[in-house]
C-alpha cells in the first residue's frame, strides 16, 4: 500500500523539521558536569562569577556561560599577559576555554567593549 505524494511530502516536511530542530537544540547549550579539573565560568555586563576561584596545576577546562544580554569573551591573563582566550560568546551561549596552568595568580575577564571598565573580572589561584 502506498501513501498519496501530498501525504508523503508532509511526511518528509515534518521528519526534516523534527531532526532539524533537535540539531539546533543542542547549539551552544551543553553544560560540562562538573570534574577534576574544570571550572564553570558566567560573565555578564557586570561580573564574572565566582569572583574568586580555586583551581589545581595542570590541565583546566573553563567552561563558559554567557548570562548577559551583549556579547562577552572570557581571557585568562597573568601578570597583565594573556595566557588563553575565548572568542566571543553571544548571550545565552557557552563556550570552552581548554589550558593549562601553573601555580600562581591568574585574573579572569572579559575583553569586550568596556567590560574591564565596569568591573568585570575575577581572580583564579591556583596552588
Amino acid at each position: 500500500m502506498s501513501l498519496p505524494v501530498s501525504r508523503c511530502r508532509s511526511l518528509h516536511a515534518t521528519l526534516a523539521v523534527l531532526l532539524l530542530g533537535g540539531l539546533l537544540t543542542g547549539c551552544g547549550t551543553a553544560r560540562h558536569p562538573p570534574t577534576a579539573g574544570a571550572l564553570n565560568v558566567s560573565v555578564n555586563e557586570w561580573r564574572v562569577t565566582p569572583e574568586n576561584a580555586s583551581a589545581s596545576p595542570g590541565p583546566l577546562l573553563i567552561v563558559v556561560h554567557n548570562s548577559g544580554r551583549l556579547a562577552h569573551n572570557l581571557v585568562l591573563s597573568r601578570d597583565g599577559v594573556s595566557v588563553s582566550s575565548t572568542p566571543p560568546i553571544m548571550p545565552g551561549q557557552n563556550a570552552d576555554l581548554q589550558t593549562t596552568v601553573q601555580p600562581g595568580s591568574y585574573e579572569l575577564l572579559s575583553s569586550m567593549v568596556d567590560d574591564q571598565a565596569t568591573g568585570v573580572y575575577g581572580t583564579l589561584n591556583v596552588g
